[in-house]
């Protein structure tokens, strides 16, 4: 039996360029980085909680600190840590997704293994990761797709009065694929139809979370209908009904800050597929640490959106890696395989 020792911190991570979304801006996140140690090996874990679904750092450092001090010792699988995460109470996913991480890469480094292996991922490598264009002047997001000419798949933040002269001025300068997320932006299913109509003639690849979660029933007329594939973004957090999901959408964005554990995610993940639901990762603006556990579920994904860590300044971790098809690349380093930037 092992004594383990947990500690967090308060993290704020600035962005390179103030980051806009349908419901507003960020400029610097408070990411919550954790440690976990014993016998000589120390395992980190990163929550990056979202106000969205009422979590911020106060209260995953509450939860954190809640845990008692022999809360692991009687713990030997990723499956019995996260069921006894799970019933703790009140949930905070953000923080249960930091403290699981910590564990299993502290399980990794105990084993000498990496994740990926000790999990027979089918490969190291995801599919390309797409780049995020924040909301802004059309001027700037045409700077920013410049800047991002090394990637070949852009996502797009829509959801505002201007989203057709935001497409409009994007396909003025590249013709790449474009996934567009609309954060539940669009707030009638007449107003989601007439986008998605335009949209469909512009090689867009998908729409995610084109309306707010509360639209369910309009939801499900939307898919029947629509041209593009939907997916499910803030209408999937991770505890809902699968088959009512099929639905209403096509796929579903799995996050692990939303979802609250890797193990859980590779669960799900196997279940979207017995109901023809393709599976995307994304994230949310997190460092290298984070990014990495979420890319050890892309390995399993159709699409992947891994770019939080891009977004700011100074990433304080090094992780996977991007090849030259900006696939997110793991690393045959124990554990997650992360370390700290130098």
């Amino acid at each position: 039996m092992f004594r383990f020792n947990i500690r967090c911190e308060i993290k704020e991570l600035t962005l390179k360029q103030p980051f806009t979304i349908a419901r507003g801006t960020k400029r610097t996140v408070p990411n919550v980085f954790v440690s976990l140690s014993a016998d000589g090996c120390v395992g980190l874990g990163e929550a990056a909680p979202n106000a969205r679904y009422d979590e911020d750092a106060s209260n995953v450092t509450a939860f954190i600190e809640s845990l008692p001090g022999a809360f692991f010792e009687e713990v030997s699988t990723g499956e019995a840590l996260a069921a006894k995460l799970d019933a703790r109470q009140p949930q905070v996913k953000a923080a249960m997704a930091a403290v699981e991480m910590a564990w299993l890469d502290w399980w990794g480094k105990k084993q000498a293994k990496p994740l990926w292996r000790m999990w027979n991922a089918p490969s190291n490598a995801t599919p390309p990761t797409s780049y995020t264009i924040g909301l802004d002047t059309l001027e700037v997001m045409q700077d920013k797709i410049r800047a991002a000419s090394t990637y070949p798949i852009l996502k797009v933040k829509l959801g505002t009065e201007r989203d057709r002269a935001i497409i409009e001025a994007i396909r003025k300068i590249t013709d790449k694929p474009i996934r567009v997320d609309a954060n539940e932006g669009w707030k009638t299913i007449g107003e989601a139809k007439e986008q998605i109509s335009f949209l469909a003639r512009q090689n867009i690849e998908m729409v995610e979370q084109p309306m707010p979660s509360s639209m369910m029933d309009k939801m499900k007329r939307l898919k029947q209908w629509s041209p593009l594939p939907l997916m499910a973004d803030e209408s999937f957090k991770g505890g809902e009904d699968l088959d009512e999901i099929a639905e209403a959408f096509h796929g579903i964005n799995i996050k692990l800050m939303k979802i609250g554990s890797l193990v859980k995610a590779r669960a799900v993940i196997e279940e979207a597929r017995e109901r023809n639901l393709s599976v995307m990762t994304g994230c949310m603006i997190e460092s290298s640490l984070a990014n990495t556990a979420g890319a050890l579920l892309g390995l399993w994904s159709d699409y992947v959106d891994l770019d939080g860590h891009l977004l700011i300044k100074d990433d304080p971790y090094k992780g996977m890696n991007l090849d030259h098809e900006m696939r997110a690349v793991l690393s045959e380093k124990p554990g997650l395989g992360v370390s700290v930037s130098s």
